[in-house]
């Protein structure tokens, strides 16, 4: 159940793990920490991450509707984030995290993300380590061939 007053103010669903509770998720930055809704072809995503502290503890995604247990890591592609256009948006020498990124393309931050994890194997960006994981940035030309030797 989605709570408006003006504006998206919660979302309300049950635990995906089945455990029975009822999650309430704040979409209101006036009110505390929030996250964001994102509602596409009839398809609902919110950022970041749910990690419940209390209950069952379940950590999951939800992204057009799949709930990915711990992230996204074994989903199929399904970013629509063209990979050349998020490429653009990196520089050498600046990390930056797909949030960053996604506000740009007015797109959705896993979808980003997935864009990201992508060039990363073809070599073409680099991820960050320590606190700037999951943050990238374009890799140097001939850095990649030194640091897998």
């Amino acid at each position: 159940m989605l709570v408006e007053r003006g504006v998206p103010r919660l979302l309300v669903f049950s635990c995906p793990d089945g455990c029975g509770d009822v999650v309430p998720v704040n979409l209101d930055e006036r009110a505390a920490k929030a996250w964001r809704l994102y509602q596409r072809a009839e398809r609902t995503t919110l950022y970041p991450s749910v990690w419940r502290d209390e209950g069952c503890e379940a950590h999951f995604v939800l992204w057009n509707d799949v709930i990915y247990w711990s992230g996204f890591n074994d989903a199929e592609r399904q970013s629509s984030a063209d990979l050349e256009v998020v490429l653009q948006r990196l520089r050498v020498g600046e990390f930056r995290a797909p949030f960053q990124i996604a506000l740009d393309l007015d797109e959705i931050p896993w979808a980003v993300a997935q864009a990201c994890q992508e060039l990363v194997r073809e070599g073409k960006v680099e991820e960050g380590t320590g606190k700037m994981k999951r943050h990238y940035r374009l890799t140097k030309p001939g850095e990649l061939s030194r640091s897998r030797k």
